[in-house]
């Protein structure tokens, strides 16, 4: 029987190859900090499923595919790719990462554009949606996109300067899920 997703509004892109496919014998989830669609009805009230980040990334690697027109903030994808292998990535290991990860942006209610924060209310009521987005795929490593966010997540465990990836100046947060050691989540 499949469980039930209460809490999450947001779906998450789970990659074509995310079960059977792992990063460094890792399962990861690249975790965004949130959407910006407007002040749109169906985040008002945080009830109403939406599946913005899927079409955001399904769109993404279609315009890496040459199958659909580019759009300026799907350069925002590729730059993170670029920094997280720490060279320029071709279009193969771009559509093999993006199909090997889950990727969820933490906040549920999107902001109304680009580089506004959302509301530390926002960040508190996307709490129990992140936690079962970690039950229901179970990754090994959780990579954090930006430090506003990172500042933001529930701070289960140790969290420090050694939970940062830096890449020539541009950095991401991380930390490790069960089955490791010094977890700073052990709710899996």
């Amino acid at each position: 029987m499949k469980r039930r997703k209460i809490n999450i509004i947001q779906q998450p892109w789970v990659g074509s190859s995310y079960k059977t496919t792992s990063l460094d014998n890792k399962k990861l989830l690249v975790l965004g900090e949130s959407h910006y669609c407007g002040d749109c009805d169906n985040c008002k009230n945080y009830t109403v499923k939406c599946d913005f980040t899927t079409w955001v990334i399904r769109n993404y690697l279609s315009y890496k595919n040459g199958e659909n027109k580019f759009a300026r903030s799907m350069n925002t994808f590729t730059k993170f790719t670029n920094v997280f292998f720490g060279k320029h990535c071709n279009k193969e290991i771009i559509n093999n990462f993006w199909n090997a990860i889950v990727f969820y942006n933490y906040v549920l209610k999107s902001t109304k554009g680009p580089r506004e924060s959302p509301t530390y209310e926002m960040f508190k009521n996307s709490e129990p949606a992140f936690f079962e987005i970690i039950k229901e795929y179970n990754p090994d490593v959780i990579i954090i996109w930006g430090k506003r966010l990172w500042e933001n997540l529930p701070k289960n465990g140790y969290w420090g300067n050694n939970h940062i990836l830096n890449e020539n100046g541009r950095k991401f947060y991380y930390y490790y899920l069960n089955p490791y050691k010094n977890s700073p989540f052990n709710i899996v």
